[in-house]
């Protein structure tokens, strides 16, 4: 049986069903409100070092800006030493966010070696103070992200789930992954179902959740509170409503036209230069281009295109010349013969042009 939770009276965020996951390097600003634009409930920040914060570093302070402002929002952090987690936290809580993440998942070997990330799951009294000092810290709702355990001889999620709930927080999201698997691998559901039966807080699923049919599969299967999207949701920021649809109707809605993919990623590149200037939005956007345009014809040449591209004006011209150029048709047609329902989302090739973009 699992420790109690000690606190009796709920914070007033409370995790919804369907949720962007905190990925580095790709969960930044224009991507989360993207995101939310096209239905997401929540999103997280990057992750962020609770060092960082507490040194004044100027990349952290950076990311902190870009969190301002931004609702709903759960700021995930990493680290290892109480003091200054409680630190971080004090500060984080005075952007006005909605929440508070430990990130106890992270596989990456420079976090790891820390004792931070999932690498503090391995000294699980030292843990403890931690999750204790950021409890002490704020009132707002506090969660942990983990992995099932480092690799399948140590699965301690349960162990960590324990902690989690013993200390106060409010919800823990589990990566059905061990760290040892890092993103490869098929995500283990059971391991998902066995802390939501072990746990009395809100257990979110995380793990191969790609599209409506794959969530609602998890929440199912495992009887989840709800689902964490990552990489499903890569240049597919429709996801999001197209899921909670699906949870409440069983219908699947489209997905979206050429023309809307498109429109989407020329807005997300504009925002992007708005918040980190021209030069490092277009370096940054190129993996987000080519995510947009998967599976449309032709790509490639503009794809190559883009990538020597280094300002927006030229990123936005490559975009237009590609869609212009591009025998929608034939690819409708081509789409219908194989026994796609090509229907309104759709259109034809007029409706695609983007001089107006």
């Amino acid at each position: 049986m699992a420790v109690l939770p000690p606190r009796g009276v709920k914070p007033s965020y409370q995790f919804p069903r369907v949720m962007l996951a905190p990925v580095a390097g790709y969960t930044d600003r224009p991507t989360r409100q993207i995101a939310r634009e096209k239905g997401c409930s929540l999103t997280f920040s990057e992750l962020i070092s609770a060092r960082g914060i507490y040194e004044f570093n100027q990349k952290t302070q950076d990311m902190l800006d870009e969190c301002r402002d931004e609702h709903p929002l759960i700021f995930q952090i990493f680290g290892a030493e109480p003091e200054i987690m409680y630190d971080a936290v004090r500060r984080v809580e005075d952007l006005g966010v909605d929440g508070v993440n430990l990130n106890l998942g992270c596989p990456v070997k420079k976090v790891f070696k820390t004792r931070s990330g999932c690498g503090l799951t391995l000294y699980p009294v030292h843990l403890v103070h931690v999750i204790r000092a950021m409890r002490k810290a704020t009132n707002l709702h506090l969660s942990v992200k983990i992995r099932a355990g480092v690799n399948h001889k140590s699965l301690i999620y349960k162990m960590i789930g324990d902690i989690a709930q013993g200390e106060g927080c409010d919800g823990i999201i589990i990566h059905a992954r061990t760290r040892l698997m890092g993103f490869g691998g098929q995500a283990n559901w059971d391991w998902i179902a066995d802390l939501k039966d072990y746990l009395d807080i809100p257990v979110i699923g995380n793990g191969d959740v790609i599209d409506p049919e794959s969530a609602k599969r998890m929440i199912d299967e495992t009887a989840c509170d709800g689902v964490m999207i990552a990489r499903g949701a890569y240049g597919n920021p429709w996801l999001f409503r197209r899921i909670e649809h699906y949870l409440d109707t069983g219908e699947l809605l489209p997905e979206p036209a050429p023309e809307e993919r498109i429109a989407t990623l020329m807005r997300h590149l504009r925002l992007a230069v708005e918040w980190k200037g021209e030069r490092k939005a277009c370096f940054e956007m190129r993996k987000h281009i080519s995510w947009y345009v998967r599976g449309l014809p032709c790509v490639r040449v503009m794809r190559d295109k883009v990538n020597q591209c280094e300002t927006l004006q030229g990123m936005l011209d490559c975009i237009r010349e590609w869609s212009e150029s591009t025998d929608w048709d034939a690819y409708f047609a081509k789409l219908a013969a194989q026994g796609h329902e090509t229907g309104d989302s759709l259109p034809p090739h007029r409706s695609v042009s983007l001089r107006v973009a």
